[in-house]
């Protein structure tokens, strides 16, 4: 690992958490390489030191951005991806030919190779190399709160556990406690499969099923990201602490969650994923996240009950009242079965 402290950093993605990361760093003294899809945002940034679409309260003072992937890491000590997670593969296949092979690589998007058939941790690391050198970040987390410097907790898991603690001691902040892991693939199907738990509870927010609805969704939810994981081979406990329910609680029952705010729209308008994510301008990672889930639950013989009905709502394969009941009709079952 480059251990040279005068080097900066490199956040790729520009949206709202790469901004909160990009000004966390840059609040902390680190020097800031900030990679925008757009020229014209990566102009906006140098020009306003603020970032005019995301977050724009937000000091950048000792950020530099560039829509140049190459150029963002280049003499950088570490790198930080944090692109939508349809986008990693093409950044890392971007970083591929230049990043250094002992620059430490931290992944904050959420989960899954698009394919279904692995992690991005995964993905990324073979086409890039050095799985040993990459991390995965994930908790309660909402860039709004973050970036106000709000009280959060996050935890990062990487196989080789000294990359863990490089990033975390990187990130850490008085208002930003981190802890480590060495399970980096229960963290990521954590962070997939809980955005599509939030888009259920949202769905039964915008029809008025009530509290207690959202909780039987969200505990259940909790299940099959459970067995997913475990099936999978990650740990157990992975799936109760800060990428289990830590996030799951606060994508399911907050009003920043862009996932439950599209459940919601969904169950009072029929609104497309794609027309809503063209009229709000972000991603509901929740909705790309469900085919892959899917395969993989497939792949090791999971039954992922609530998120095929997600599945199946959005596709208008059914509707809202005949899947409620598919649901609440399954066979009994003790609780802590698996």
């Amino acid at each position: 690992m480059n251990q040279d402290l005068s080097a900066p950093v490199a956040v790729i993605g520009a949206g709202s958490f790469g901004t909160a990361i990009a000004w966390l760093l840059s609040s902390g003294g680190e020097d800031v390489k900030l990679w925008a899809f757009l020229e014209k945002e990566a102009q906006a940034i140098n020009e306003q030191k603020r970032n005019p679409s995301f977050l724009s309260h937000c000091d950048l003072n000792r950020v530099w951005a560039t829509n140049n992937v190459a150029e963002a890491i280049e003499g950088c000590r570490a790198v930080i991806i944090a692109t939508p997670s349809f986008g990693v593969m093409s950044v890392a296949e971007q970083m591929a030919d230049t990043l250094p092979p002992d620059t430490p690589v931290l992944i904050l998007s959420k989960g899954l190779d698009l394919s279904g058939e692995r992690p991005l941790i995964d993905a990324v690391a073979a086409v890039i190399g050095g799985k040993n050198r990459l991390a995965v970040l994930s908790g309660p987390n909402h860039a709004e709160e973050l970036s106000k410097g709000a009280l959060a907790g996050a935890v990062i898991a990487s196989e080789d556990l000294a990359c863990a603690v490089f990033f975390q001691k990187l990130l850490a902040r008085d208002f930003f406690r981190l802890y480590a892991s060495d399970d980096p693939l229960g963290v990521s199907l954590c962070g997939a499969a809980k955005n599509v738990i939030a888009i259920a509870c949202g769905i039964a927010r915008g029809a008025d099923f009530g509290d207690n609805t959202v909780a039987l969704l969200m505990t259940r939810g909790l299940a099959e990201i459970t067995r997913l994981v475990e099936a999978c081979g990650g740990k157990h406990e992975t799936c109760l602490g800060l990428a289990g329910v830590g996030d799951l609680i606060v994508t399911c029952g907050s009003t920043h969650s862009r996932n439950g705010m599209y459940g919601e729209a969904f169950s009072r308008e029929g609104i497309s994923v794609a027309d809503y994510e063209e009229r709000r301008h972000m991603v509901v990672e929740g909705a790309h996240a469900i085919e892959p889930m899917i395969k993989l639950a497939e792949a090791h013989g999971v039954e992922l009950p609530i998120t095929c009905a997600v599945r199946d709502l959005l596709a208008g394969n059914i509707t809202l009242e005949a899947v409620s009941a598919a649901l609440m009709e399954r066979d009994l079952k003790a609780e802590m079965s698996r």
